[in-house]
């Protein structure tokens, strides 16, 4: 059966197109989304998808099965919707194996802790230091670690010292 238009009637050619027009609202129809202020978003989300692809996670749906959060926070932390919660952030650290102080202070909602252990701004060699060090294995995590002695100790002697501070300096 074939319908035809008469005057503002709809037919079947319009629905099946789905070029049919009722009118033009007054005001533009517009979705408004509330945000919350986070300056840290990008930076935490950035951090949390190089996490979740070295750990194996495909999908947010199954680091949030993991972390035992809902899926849906991770969406709303996404979309700024939302900051994640302070036992969000610490089973997201367990399930990722990092440390809960430093994924906070990432998430800019390191307040809640006594100290975190690693400040909200870092240059970006640090960062990726981190992240680095968050991301490998074992092995790879020990021969980082000596290498990162070796800078601390080659740090410690080359660092002038107040006189009777005390400490022994090495030469070198």
């Amino acid at each position: 059966m074939t319908a035809e238009r008469r005057g503002d009637a709809l037919t079947s050619a319009d629905v099946r197109l789905g070029t049919h027009v009722t009118g033009r609202a007054v005001v533009p129809n517009l979705v408004r989304v509330r945000t919350v202020d986070w300056p840290e978003r990008e930076a935490f989300i950035a951090h949390l998808e190089r996490l979740k692809d070295a750990r194996g996670f495909r999908y947010d749906a199954a680091l949030a099965e993991a972390a035992e959060i809902s899926h849906s926070a991770v969406s709303n932390w996404r979309s700024g919707k939302q900051k994640p919660s302070l036992t969000a952030i610490t089973k997201l650290a367990a399930a990722l194996d990092v440390s809960a102080h430093d994924l906070a202070a990432r998430a800019g909602v390191a307040e809640g802790f006594a100290q975190a252990s690693v400040p909200t701004q870092l240059p970006p060699e640090l960062e990726l230091l981190i992240e680095q060090w968050q991301t490998a294995d074992a092995n790879r995590r020990s021969e980082l670690l000596g290498r990162v002695q070796f800078v601390t100790e080659w740090f410690e002697a080359t660092t002038p010292r107040a006189p009777g501070d005390g400490r022994t300096r090495r030469a070198g």
